[in-house]
């Protein structure tokens, strides 16, 4: 039995058969053998079916070996390529996690360089600010500015916040420019300034310096013009130029717009301004007026139409001694005439009367000759032609006289307004009448009286008035006069 199976090994060794290939290509020195092992066995061979390893540089194919038959071939140099492979993804898997790691601690680094500037920006921009502030915060509450006195200041007309910060900062009003335009922006208050001239303490507040310079009352260039009764628009015209209030031409271009109808119901009863040489002629009531240099001319028109309302369409006047006062529309209504008619025939009073006793004879003139229109001009004693008023200040109007008239003009001129030519009142007043005219028209004296004429004021005598009921008399009135 023991002798069988030492055949069987021994025909198996026989059989295992190893091809070195090319023999060159191994090292010159023996492998180490088993000392049991035969002569031609290689070393470091195990008995299964397993290559062996050499350490040479040479990864080529080593050789083959045979267990029952087969012959096996081993490719080191595969092996190798798919380890490097995955050596290489392993370096590079590492590189970039070393990479991403490096840029982290930069970027960290970097964050801490930005807050630490940032944070130092912020302190010093926040003290900046801090003190702007509180600087600005003084000025606009006056503390510290120069001791208190009052400064004279002009704001020009249309004057932008930038005009006026300036003119309040070289008078010492304000110090800080910047936080005065702010505020004004803040509060909404950049516009609304009044031109003119201001009289301004330095020690206001901002609100209180923008409250002083936007209202008309605190302004000290302040032009105060007297209008007589009796002068006409292009004097009132000549008056505000003359004052700096405004143009002669813009405030005429006034007098004729219907800009103001209605505010000022009484206007609307001017039916014939085509007819009429000034529209407002003889609703500019003379007084005494406050205006201010360069005031808009509408400004100026309705202190003139708002006076005018309040005297005659809102007090009430007695008219007799022992009478009830009255409003003057009341007692228009009462005579059957309109205010329009009133106001014209005013005019005439006023420009042709010599006195305020005169006013009321003259008014019972006129109103003795308008009467003649239902006979046809006829009076009594069967005079004609008494419908014509044949008023010499209606003559050349809106000129005092021909001397007035325009040179080139003067031959030819003739007024609308004539009385010479016209029957009854004229288109509209001649001139701006005042309170004592107006009450004349609307409470004659009773006359018979249908003409009348005066002997010229001297400096020495006043003028003389001379009333006529018949042509014949008024003729010798005029010689007395020293008018033939």
């Amino acid at each position: 039995m023991n002798d069988e199976l030492e055949q069987k090994r021994k025909e198996k060794i026989e059989g295992f058969k190893i091809n070195f290939g090319n023999l060159d290509d191994f090292s010159d020195e023996p492998a180490a053998v088993s000392d049991n092992a035969p002569a031609d066995a290689p070393s470091e061979l195990d008995s299964g079916n397993q290559n062996f390893v050499d350490e040479s540089d040479s990864y080529e194919n080593i050789g083959t070996y045979t267990d029952g038959g087969s012959d096996i071939t081993s490719y080191s140099d595969d092996l190798y390529d798919d380890t490097e492979e995955v050596l290489n993804k392993s370096e590079l898997r590492a590189a970039k996690r070393y990479d991403k790691k490096r840029r982290r601690i930069k970027a960290k680094k970097n964050r801490i360089i930005f807050r630490t500037i940032w944070i130092i920006m912020v302190f010093f921009v926040s003290i900046m600010i801090g003190e702007y502030i509180m600087v600005g915060v003084d000025d606009m509450l006056a503390v510290g500015r120069e001791e208190e006195k009052s400064v004279s200041i002009t704001i020009p007309k249309n004057a932008n916040i930038d005009q006026i910060t300036e003119i309040l900062s070289k008078n010492k009003v304000i110090n800080n420019k910047n936080f005065f335009k702010l505020y004004a922006w803040v509060t909404k208050s950049t516009s609304g300034f009044t031109q003119g001239t201001f009289d301004i303490e330095t020690n206001k507040d901002y609100q209180a310096i923008i409250n002083y310079m936007q209202s008309d009352m605190n302004r000290t260039d302040v032009v105060t013009i007297q209008f007589r009764e009796g002068i006409t628009v292009n004097d009132f015209a000549q008056l505000l130029e003359d004052g700096k209030v405004c143009s002669a031409e813009a405030f005429i271009k006034k007098c004729n717009s219907t800009e103001f109808d209605e505010d000022y119901e009484f206007l609307k009863g001017i039916t014939n301004s085509g007819q009429r040489y000034y529209r407002l002629e003889g609703y500019l009531f003379p007084d005494t007026y406050d205006f201010y240099v360069g005031e808009d001319p509408s400004s100026v028109m309705r202190k003139f139409l708002s006076n005018y309302r309040r005297k005659l369409y809102l007090t009430k006047y007695r008219f007799e001694k022992n009478e009830k006062k009255t409003l003057l529309e009341d007692r228009a209504k009462e005579l059957g005439m309109s205010m329009e008619e009133v106001i014209t025939m005013a005019s005439l009073i006023q420009a042709e009367a010599a006195d305020a006793d005169d006013m009321y004879v003259i008014s019972s003139i006129i109103h003795n000759r308008l009467d003649t229109a239902e006979t046809d001009g006829k009076n009594k004693k069967g005079e004609t032609g008494l419908d014509m008023l044949q008023l010499d200040s209606t003559e050349f109007y809106p000129y005092k006289s021909q001397s007035q008239v325009p040179a080139s003009i003067r031959s030819t001129f003739t007024s609308t307004y004539s009385t010479y030519k016209i029957k009854g009142l004229p288109a509209g007043p001649i001139c701006n009448p005042g309170i004592e005219a107006i009450k004349a028209a609307l409470n004659p004296d009773k006359t018979d009286y249908y003409y009348f004429c005066h002997k010229a004021a001297t400096s020495t005598e006043p003028a003389v008035a001379y009333y006529a009921k018949t042509n014949d008399q008024h003729i010798k009135n005029q010689e007395k006069a020293g008018l033939i």
